[in-house]
């Protein structure tokens, strides 16, 4: 049965998702290396969506810059982050619901792979061949 869209579904699909990406073979090396208090990180994701989906205004953070340290972000990466968030979503929410955390996702999904993509490439260009 879906659950109605507020701090309590937002606080079950947080953790839902995030138990999943720690188990990930592929990104949960990733999260497991760059995330030191795990509590306190899910803490300020259930803060940032609660901010996106129902204008909280709780989260204080700038999200770009929180993943800068993370230059292995790929395409790759963001697929499978949205492979389970989607599958995640599909759990907790009815399809409109879903739809609505999917699409903000993607976009900034999107961002912090583009950045994470020039910075590679300005490194690379800066070291000399």
């Amino acid at each position: 049965m879906a659950e109605p869209l507020n701090e309590a579904s937002i606080s079950t699909l947080v953790d839902t998702f995030y138990a999943r990406v720690r188990k990930d073979d592929l990104i949960g090396p990733v999260f497991n290396r760059v995330v030191a208090d795990w509590p306190e990180h899910l803490a300020k994701l259930k803060d940032f969506w609660s901010s996106v989906v129902l204008s909280a205004g709780r989260y204080k953070g700038n999200p770009m810059m929180a993943h800068m340290p993370i230059p292995e972000m790929d395409p790759r990466h963001l697929e499978r982050w949205l492979s389970l968030w989607d599958l995640t979503l599909s759990e907790i929410f009815e399809p409109e619901v879903a739809e609505i955390f999917l699409g903000k996702a993607i976009m900034v999904g999107e961002r912090f792979v583009a950045v994470s993509t020039y910075m590679r490439e300005a490194q690379s260009a800066a070291v000399p061949q």
